[in-house]
């Protein structure tokens, strides 16, 4: 009865979040797992932050942390119960198979200089002791953020880390755990911290 329950009450969260962002999502003929969900923080008005193709299975959080930030998912491709945290923009092409917990990060959250991360924690504050969102005034211009693409054909195991700048090339494998820093090449397996080709594949005779 209470499974029963709860998984009304994500279908209906899921339902209502969807129709409160419609101005600024474009879904084809695809599908969202109940735990799908996009955040978005102070959005433009009419601006497009997610586009989705056809045949597409979601069960993953799209995350803008700011009012930037573009989201585009092509056609054929599932996303397990992952992260996609967007500040720039985060492109995946058609026939992805992306698996759990994973998180994809196309910016640095914070700046490399201490000086500025002391900033971000007194702005925080400031914000959340005054009811609000604590990163709702976060200084981005000082934050470095590059796009993030992921072509067509990948397959991304569980519990990776994909870092921002970069690039998975066609047909692609990042073996589980793997924290990606660099671009990938195509028809190559990479894996470990961080991620290195450990085997070259033949594209023509992959089918992911």
């Amino acid at each position: 009865m209470l499974s029963t329950i709860s998984s009304f009450l994500r279908k209906w969260r899921l339902k209502t979040n969807l129709k409160r962002i419609k101005d600024h999502i474009e879904i084809g003929d695809s599908h969202f797992f109940e735990m799908f969900s996009i955040n978005l923080m102070k959005p433009l008005k009419n601006k497009k932050y997610v586009t989705v193709g056809d045949n597409t299975i979601l069960d993953c959080l799209i995350l803008f942390e700011s009012s930037e930030g573009e989201v585009v998912i092509g056609n054929n491709v599932f996303i397990g119960r992952s992260n996609l945290i967007c500040r720039s923009k985060i492109e995946i092409e058609n026939n992805v198979f992306m698996a759990w917990g994973i998180y994809i990060y196309d910016h640095n959250s914070h700046s490399l200089d201490y000086k500025e991360r002391q900033k971000d924690i007194t702005q925080q504050l400031s914000d959340y002791r005054s009811g609000k969102l604590f990163i709702q005034n976060k200084n981005w211009d000082v934050v470095d953020t590059r796009p993030i693409k992921i072509c067509s054909n990948v397959w991304i195991g569980m519990n990776c880390i994909i870092l921002k700048g970069v690039t998975i090339g066609e047909g692609a494998i990042v073996g589980a755990g793997s924290v990606v820093t660099r671009d990938v090449p195509a028809w190559t397996v990479v894996g470990g911290n961080p991620a290195v080709v450990i085997k070259k594949l033949e594209g023509k005779e992959i089918n992911i």
